[in-house]
């Protein structure tokens, strides 16, 4: 008896699911996106001089139709975190692989889609602690750097997508896990907002 009801709930959750995910016109989609990242390293105790710094960032999407006009969408990102430290033309910069995962409202408008989204993420370190000064190169381990290699945080995400799968995409990311792992660390955290191009298949 518990048998028949564990298949027969599995069969409604499959049979609600690929309803969902047909009212969906997004659903199923996959995309890729990239763009320019303007990020800063901000909080309590960050420098003033810390200012925003001009990065990259690039990545892929899938939409997981869920009702009709929302979706959740999955992401994995390549993106340039840091920040520009004026009076001394030099740069720290940060570069992580970022999970999103964004709850979208994405109903019809015009020709096209709205797209409004807002979600959590978490990123990996990768690569080295890269810091700039004039002709002056410093690459550090994180480790030795004193930082942490995982960060978290939210996301927001808001553009417009037209009928051909193109799309322009504004983000937000908002850290919120210190950024240095030290004892009695100082409340600082990364945070960017960028402009991306992007399109869906």
């Amino acid at each position: 008896m518990k048998l028949k009801k564990l298949l027969f709930g599995g069969l409604l959750f499959t049979a609600f699911s690929l309803t969902a995910l047909q009212s969906n016109a997004q659903a199923g989609r996959f995309g890729i996106n990239a763009g320019a990242n303007f990020s800063n390293i901000t909080g309590k105790d960050a420098p003033d001089a810390y200012k925003l710094k001009t990065g990259f960032q690039a990545g892929v999407t899938y939409d997981i139709g869920i009702a009709d006009d929302f979706v959740i969408q999955p992401g994995l990102s390549y993106v340039q975190n840091g920040a520009k430290i004026d009076g001394f033309d030099a740069k720290v910069q940060l570069n992580y692989l970022q999970l999103p995962v964004t709850f979208q409202y994405q109903p019809e408008l015009g020709s096209g889609h709205l797209l409004l989204g807002v979600g959590p993420y978490v990123g990996m370190g990768i690569g080295q602690v890269k810091g700039t000064g004039g002709d002056l190169t410093l690459k550090r381990d994180w480790d030795e750097a004193g930082l942490k290699k995982i960060d978290a945080g939210g996301k927001l995400l808001a553009g417009y997508q037209l009928s051909n799968g193109l799309s322009l995409n504004l983000n937000a990311n908002l850290g919120l896990l210190k950024l240095y792992d030290v004892d009695n660390p100082p409340t600082v955290n990364n945070t960017s907002f960028g402009v991306t191009v992007g399109y869906k298949f």
